[in-house]
């Protein structure tokens, strides 16, 4: 009995350590890496089963493929980022402010039914917000990255991270949704 306990813990600490993996791959996600997670995720599932049907045998037999998987993974890695270090870095390139001047513009996307009260300068705002380069589409900044709290500052003050949210968010009802067009001279503060 006390053999069996000890391959649950054994096969418990392989899987907590595969999640781990897992969750690896899931933030650098590449195609090598998505083959190797779902085959051990197949490997886990194996032994998941074999081990809660008692078949210890099958259980280890499956940790064992799962560690030489994860070997696998392991020098897979490795490779790609030797690979990766003898390519020289290019240099970044430093942006430019675009051609054109884009307008600052704000639009309602939604109001709630009730708007108890309106946001004047100096009312405390707390903004879930996501900031986008209009050329290029890419996010710069969001609060959703943060563990999703929402960005607390004094409205009308130097604290708010875009200049042109002073601008933008007065008169807002609480729960509001807007979309703020805010050009390159009212810049991001990071």
């Amino acid at each position: 009995r006390a053999r069996r306990h000890l391959r649950a813990m054994q096969l418990y600490v392989y899987m907590s350590l595969i999640r781990l993996a897992l969750l690896a791959a899931a933030v650098a996600p590449t195609a090598a890496s998505s083959d190797h997670a779902v085959k051990m995720q197949q490997i886990i599932g194996t032994a998941r089963i074999a081990a809660g049907n008692g078949d210890t045998t099958l259980a280890l037999a499956s940790l064992d493929k799962l560690q030489a998987q994860l070997d696998a993974w392991r020098a897979a890695i490795a490779e790609a980022a030797a690979a990766a270090a003898a390519v020289p870095a290019a240099e970044a390139a430093v942006p430019e402010p675009p051609a054109e001047e884009t307008a600052f513009s704000m639009n309602v996307t939604y109001v709630p039914d009730k708007c108890r009260r309106k946001s004047v300068e100096g009312s405390v705002m707390r903004v879930h917000y996501v900031g986008k380069v209009v050329a290029t589409n890419k996010a710069f900044a969001s609060s959703f990255h943060t563990g999703s709290q929402p960005f607390r500052f004094v409205l009308g003050s130097d604290e708010a991270p875009v200049a042109g949210w002073n601008e933008g968010l007065v008169g807002m009802c609480e729960g509001e949704r807007r979309r703020l067009m805010v050009p390159h001279r009212l810049p991001y503060r990071a």
